[in-house]
């Protein structure tokens, strides 16, 4: 009996070990060592027949920055505007002194000179509004601006506080404000609607740490000495921002630029591609069933390719996020010249969740993960009207990055690699 174990246990190892000498190449997962080897072709910029960009409507974006400035593109002005309201504060006092409102500075674009003259802070006076919802032309979700979009300069939803002292510490401002503005914030707490923050200059911005940085010590606050009642020492107290946005201006109209490739924050600009398969990369002979063919062909991995033109609106830090979506409709029209609408909805386009690509803003070559979107193409599971690509930040800053189109080395192009179909009838 025990001869019978031994003999057993032994061909068990035998058979685990040559189980674990087994070299799987079949990437298609169909079994044995005999299956295709997976090949790499590339769709040239001669297979892409069109190529545009095109803006987009603003949206609210909330998120860990709020930005002040103003960024020239195309010769149409964008402006920032970032709006901070403080609610966390005692329900009276009797005196308050010394109050300061600290700004951490994220990033700042020709903005070295921070005063009174180049930074104005102001009172919003005639509007709440919800960070959630608010842009230039909507308060909240249900209210307008009093002149239908927010004013800074004719007084009816901002009033300018002058003569502010402005200090820049390091990577902080601080700004010393009126103690006024405390004590009616609290006696008047319903007409509370916080600050504005602009700037007249061209060609600048700060980017400043919002309330949603996970770091108290970036968030915006105030700190002031009060007392809340005639008898009792004055205390420090220091409140956090508890609402904050950028809301941002440009015209109404929207550009479509093509033969360009183009991605912008502000104004969002996306892009819109178009290119043919040609079945004839992956067939390498004539076979009975190229349909079917197609189908079963895996595309193990598809990176659209894109050069950096150099031309950038913006400095060369900081990373872009790209997303790709396919365009489902063929109503898409290439002529389309409308000002008054984009050039592309999303009842155009779908999310299939590819997960966005990124690379350095500096990057020369730049390449975005469509491996979902060829596959579902070459299977014919969709018809192939292009493809769309945004930034997953539209509407959060000012990053504008453009990709060449000119130089023919340079040009867009798809580097894929697929493994053909496992024991198919020629």
């Amino acid at each position: 009996m025990i001869r019978k174990f031994r003999i057993t246990g032994f061909f068990l190892i035998a058979v685990l070990i040559i189980m674990g000498c087994t070299n799987k190449t079949n990437l298609v997962g169909t079994g044995g060592n005999e299956g295709p080897e997976p090949e790499s072709v590339t769709i040239g910029s001669e297979c892409f027949s069109s190529i545009l960009s095109f803006e987009d409507s603003l949206k609210n974006f909330n998120t860990d920055r709020t930005v002040i400035g103003n960024y020239d593109k195309y010769d149409t002005a964008n402006q920032a505007v970032t709006l901070i309201k403080f609610t966390s504060l005692p329900d009276s006092f009797y005196a308050i002194e010394n109050a300061n409102l600290i700004l951490s500075i994220k990033n700042k674009h020709n903005f070295d000179n921070i005063d009174n003259t180049t930074l104005k802070i102001g009172r919003i006076i005639s509007e709440n509004w919800y960070e959630s919802t608010a842009l230039w032309k909507e308060s909240t979700d249900s209210t307008g601006w009093s002149g239908n979009e927010f004013s800074l300069f004719d007084g009816e939803d901002f009033e300018l506080i002058p003569n502010l002292e402005i200090t820049l510490e390091e990577d902080s401002l601080v700004i010393d404000i009126p103690e006024y503005l405390i004590e009616n914030w609290i006696d008047a707490d319903s007409l509370n609607f916080g600050l504005a923050f602009y700037t007249p200059d061209s060609d600048c911005f700060l980017e400043i740490n919002s309330s949603e940085n996970g770091n108290d010590d970036l968030k915006p606050f105030i700190t002031y000495e009060y007392q809340e009642t005639d008898i009792d020492t004055f205390i420090t107290n220091t409140v956090y921002a508890s609402h904050d946005i950028t809301i941002f201006y440009t015209d109404d109209e929207y550009a479509t630029f093509t033969d360009q490739l183009i991605l912008s924050d502000m104004q969002p600009i996306k892009m819109f591609m178009k290119f043919d398969i040609p079945d004839s990369i992956f067939i390498p002979v004539e076979i009975e069933d190229p349909d079917l063919y197609m189908q079963r062909l895996t595309i193990n991995k598809a990176e659209l390719i894109l050069h950096n033109s150099g031309i950038n609106q913006y400095p060369i830090y900081g990373t872009i996020y790209i997303d790709p979506f396919i365009v489902i409709t063929d109503t898409v029209d290439l002529n389309y010249t409308d000002p008054y609408s984009p050039f592309m909805t999303s009842d155009d386009y779908e999310d299939l969740y590819i997960g966005s690509s990124s690379d350095s803003l500096g990057t020369e070559e730049f390449a975005v993960d469509i491996t979902k979107i060829l596959q579902k193409l070459t299977a014919g599971e969709y018809e192939n009207y292009g493809i769309m690509l945004k930034s997953i930040y539209e509407c959060r800053d000012f990053i504008h990055l453009e990709f060449e189109t000119e130089l023919e080395e340079n040009k867009p192009e798809i580097r894929i690699i697929f493994t053909p179909p496992f024991d198919f009838e020629e």
